[in-house]
């Protein structure tokens, strides 16, 4: 990949693939002369504040720089800890890095077990094959807690999560599953952090918290990675493995209490032409579902009337009040935004 000033000033604003930033990385780690002029736009654009923006980067070590640069940088309001908001990795393997690929398995089967459901891993392997949700590197974050869902468990997902948000599970008495960067629990926070600058965020690993003392800095942990019985970890050192996955939490609990909990896209914005698409899905979703009506045997009515099968929203898209307009309109957002959240891109072919 050539590297412009362009792509330099792109991946200073935070604006590159993946793929642009590995690349990036990998020309400033050959050439640290050009750091210094990469740190200077970052200070501009992220109010990140050098101690020194005198000094000269020309040190021949990369490792040596990187570390003097993590002192130099100081991130405003935990910024460095919410690095990961920007695109959530929901279709990111938990498990890639294991021997096995089992680990979201074995957490669930922990989970089941735990709530006085008797299966093995065997058989939870078995079906998640099956259905798809177990991938040869691993199972997605998303697909986590499908298994339990079967057996009649309650399920719910969140990002951005905190501690307390654990804490409070565990008092419930749910079972607690997080996905983490495996990697980091052998390194030092600062250690975390800068391979995270290095190498990206990696969230590939599902553990279960069994408890947390955040008094003694300490939480406990069933790692299918390592053994069968709960080991104890540094609550520091987990919150910054933890962070690889914008805080990804699954709880699983035999409570009937459900709590919709959709994903926070109110960071996201749309292309003014990404705008204009969201009539035509809205459009199409109404077509979709007035189909489906009909072959039910719904037609028109004044009033909804389920006994007759009427119903005042069975006319074409433009007819309908402008209130089911938005509810169509609302739900078409939504989707496009939960798209570039994730992490995709939408382009439009030319005509």
């Amino acid at each position: 990949m050539d590297i412009t000033n362009e792509l330099l000033a792109a991946y200073a604003e935070g604006n590159v693939s993946e793929s642009e930033r590995k690349s990036v990385r990998q020309y400033l780690a050959d050439h640290p002369e050009q750091m210094e002029s990469v740190m200077i736009m970052m200070d501009e654009d992220f109010d990140i504040q050098l101690q020194d923006k005198d000094r000269t980067i020309s040190s021949h070590s990369f490792d040596e720089e990187l570390d003097a640069l993590l002192d130099e940088i100081e991130f405003e309001d935990g910024d460095s800890d919410n690095a990961s908001k920007d695109i959530l990795p929901l279709m990111s393997k938990a498990a890639q890095n294991t021997v096995d690929n089992l680990c979201a398995v074995r957490c669930e089967g922990y989970a089941l077990r735990h709530l006085g459901i008797d299966v093995s891993d065997e058989e939870l392997e078995r079906i998640a094959e099956q259905k798809g949700w177990l991938h040869k590197d691993g199972m997605p974050l998303y697909n986590i807690g499908f298994l339990s869902g079967i057996y009649k468990s309650y399920i719910a997902r969140s990002f951005y999560c905190s501690l307390d948000d654990i804490s409070n599970a565990l008092k419930l008495g749910k079972v607690v599953i997080t996905v983490i960067d495996n990697t980091e629990l052998r390194l030092s926070p600062r250690e975390a952090k800068r391979q995270d600058f290095v190498s990206g965020l990696n969230p590939n690993h599902a553990i279960v918290i069994t408890s947390i003392d955040p008094r003694k800095n300490l939480i406990d942990i069933f790692d299918p990675g390592i053994s069968d019985s709960p080991t104890t970890c540094p609550l520091d050192v987990f919150i910054e493995a933890w962070n690889d996955s914008s805080n990804y939490l699954v709880t699983i609990s035999n409570h009937s209490q459900y709590e919709p909990q959709p994903l926070d896209l109110s960071d996201v914005d749309l292309e003014p032409e990404l705008e204009e698409l969201r009539e035509a899905i809205a459009e199409n979703a109404h077509e979709v579902w007035a189909r489906e009506r009909k072959r039910e045997g719904w037609t028109y009515g004044l009033k909804r009337d389920d006994e007759k099968k009427l119903h005042p929203d069975m006319l074409p898209y433009h007819l309908l009040p402008e209130s089911e307009k938005n509810y169509d309109r609302q739900m078409a957002i939504n989707t496009i935004k939960l798209v570039k959240k994730l992490g995709w891109e939408l382009k439009k072919r030319r005509e």
